[in-house]
């Protein structure tokens, strides 16, 4: 029963585009930049274009519960927001190109936005994961479990974590590396000396873009 603001970002091109899904729109859209960020890689031919949706998130009570793996938050996505945005945006065929949207969050939305590939492989093949919320002191999130016991996914994931970051959280995003690599996911992975906060995750992000949307 709650409303959820959201932004648009339109690259610089009539082409159809791939998208790129925000959790945590506002501190990516007024925190990191993120739109400035997205027209100097283009423009200096670092990425191709993409168009990007900022989800705001609900306030931190809800966004707790909406971001730790919330099959309500995808429903949300599948039958509101990507009918919208397609409506909206000047987007490539995912039918033609599955998986070929991508997708992106810190902490507990960096969890969301691997949740949200695994859960919809054939929408969101490209992951970036910001220090992601991977377990809660010792209980695991069921990215483990799903990863561990579903078929391998088309998916190409970008992970970064800072050396000072959350107790606990350095520990999860290593062990989530080496599930995955074990697996036999396309993954880079990066530990940078920082904590847990949007300006180390500004500094690291344009690489992420770069690896999974690079020219």
């Amino acid at each position: 029963g709650k409303n959820r603001t959201i932004h648009l970002y339109r690259p610089p091109t009539r082409e159809p585009v791939p998208l790129l899904l925000v959790w945590d729109g506002q501190d990516y859209l007024y925190r990191m930049h993120l739109n400035n960020m997205l027209d100097n890689l283009i423009h200096k031919g670092a990425i191709d274009p993409v168009a990007v949706v900022f989800i705001d998130n609900a306030g931190q009570d809800l966004r707790t519960i909406e971001y730790a793996c919330c099959d309500t938050s995808l429903a949300f996505l599948k039958f509101e927001l990507i009918p919208y945005v397609t409506r909206e945006l000047k987007l490539i065929d995912i039918n033609t190109y599955p998986g070929s949207f991508g997708v992106l969050g810190a902490s507990m939305g960096g969890l969301m936005a691997l949740y949200t590939a695994l859960r919809m492989p054939d929408i969101f093949g490209k992951v970036i994961s910001q220090s992601g919320a991977f377990a809660l002191g010792d209980f695991d999130m069921v990215v483990f479990e799903l990863i561990k016991n579903r078929a391998h996914l088309p998916l190409k994931i970008w992970m970064d974590v800072g050396i000072y970051d959350l107790s606990g959280l350095l520990v999860a995003n290593q062990r989530m590396r080496e599930l995955l690599s074990a697996q036999g996911y396309p993954l880079i992975y990066r530990e940078y000396n920082a904590g847990h906060n949007y300006p180390a995750w500004r500094d690291d992000l344009s690489n992420g873009l770069e690896v999974l949307f690079g020219s």
